[in-house]
């Protein structure tokens, strides 16, 4: 990894301030309750109020910091609107709960992420359900057939009607047409990319988690595919495993339902293969944060299930998803559907952690206030181990 430069901060023994990136624009920002603390403290009329805040009045800033993070928690966690739906505080407090046993993995650490289509919405691309809709259109399906494979959660019985009606070449091509573009860098790649620096996996096939890592430090990461993915890392690098290949070579892809028996086991899940048995490692060995995944009943899921039945009753890492919470046929919130899609979860090991359905850009910002949270707690425990820092606020 390349070495970072001394800001200001670092010869100022202020160096925390340069990790609170997300409070410090809020406060230079035309936000109302930003402007209103800015006229309060006389710095209205500076260039950069924040670093002058930081610099001039630790105490007060550290306050006003206290609150920005007691607000965005309640804001990023949906506790007004979960409280709301439900009529009492009690999966309020477990989404609190279960964002905070997020925090400790991620301090120590622990956590990898888990990065499925939905990430890539933001940068252009469709979700996979969306791309099986166009490959469904280019095949000439009929939509309420792929509607209701859909609905159904039959994704590779989609991929083998296409094949047999139009060939795998049709359908490989489709794919290239689709996921070959650059597609836009958005801000939730930056935040992931940020947060996760050990190692990431994904299934999609583009190249948007590379791309956030081409603008850092040359060499900063490698890339490890389904046909290698158990060779060792090295221990220097950013390790990016593209678990069903990558779009720069569609021919190495794992797109249909042969490829995936190739790759998962024809009739059951086959764990001494190389992909079941790398899900295997890092779902008994790191707390995995599911982010754009449908976790359904795909194959992932297949593998976990399978790697549970086979481990029996050994502890396993907590792992997290970030979930939209279920709704009825009225489009409200489901309480029942709540309770058993938490029920599902949690038999695989995976602990959700909830947001209003549909509404996706609480995905970024529970990503951005967990790199809040993380900072503060890296910074706390540097000035806890440190007497001058602990002199000096």
């Amino acid at each position: 990894m390349a070495k970072k430069t001394k800001s200001w901060c670092s010869e100022d023994e202020h160096e925390s301030f340069d990790r609170f990136t997300d409070f410090n624009a809020w406060i230079d920002s035309d936000e109302e309750e930003a402007k209103a603390l800015k006229t309060r403290f006389g710095l209205n009329k500076l260039t950069h109020p924040s670093k002058a805040f930081f610099a001039s009045d630790r105490e007060a800033y550290e306050q006003a910091f206290r609150e920005y993070r007691l607000q965005k928690r309640k804001e990023v966690l949906s506790t007004e609107f979960l409280d709301d739906a439900f009529g009492d505080s009690h999966w309020s407090e477990r989404n609190e709960t279960r964002f905070d046993q997020f925090l400790d993995q991620l301090f120590d650490n622990a956590a990898v992420p888990f990065i499925g289509a939905g990430v890539s919405v933001a940068g252009g691309f469709p979700t996979w359900k969306n791309h099986l809709r166009q490959q469904g259109k280019t095949a000439g399906i009929p939509l309420e057939t792929i509607e209701s494979l859909l609905s159904d959660g039959q994704f590779e019985t989609i991929i083998d009607k296409i094949e047999s009606t139009l060939g795998k070449d049709v359908f490989a091509q489709e794919i290239r047409d689709v996921f070959s573009k650059t597609g836009d860098l958005e801000e939730i790649t930056l935040i992931i990319t940020d947060l996760f620096t050990d190692t990431l996996i994904t299934t999609n096939y583009d190249r948007l988690i590379e791309t956030s890592f081409d603008i850092g430090p040359e060499d900063e990461f490698e890339v490890f595919h389904s046909f290698d993915a158990m060779v060792k890392p090295a221990s220097n690098r950013t390790t990016i495993i593209k678990l069903h290949g990558d779009i720069r070579s569609p021919q190495r892809c794992i797109l249909g339902r042969s490829q995936y028996d190739d790759a998962y086991g024809s009739e059951s899940i086959d764990l001494s293969l190389p992909i079941p048995k790398l899900l295997k490692y890092h779902y008994i060995t790191n707390s995995l944060l599911f982010v754009g995944c449908s976790l359904n009943n795909d194959r992932t899921i297949q593998v976990f299930r399978a790697v549970k039945e086979a481990i029996g009753d050994l502890d396993l890492p907590q792992h997290f998803s970030l979930e939209q919470i279920p709704v009825d046929d009225n489009s409200e919130p489901s309480e029942q559907g709540l309770i058993s899609r938490n029920a599902e979860l949690l038999n695989l090991g995976i602990t959700p952690i909830w947001f209003p359905h549909g509404e996706f850009s609480f995905i970024e910002s529970i990503l951005r206030h967990s790199r809040c949270e993380l900072n503060y707690r890296i910074c706390s425990t540097l000035k806890s181990k440190s007497p001058k820092l602990s002199a000096s606020a």
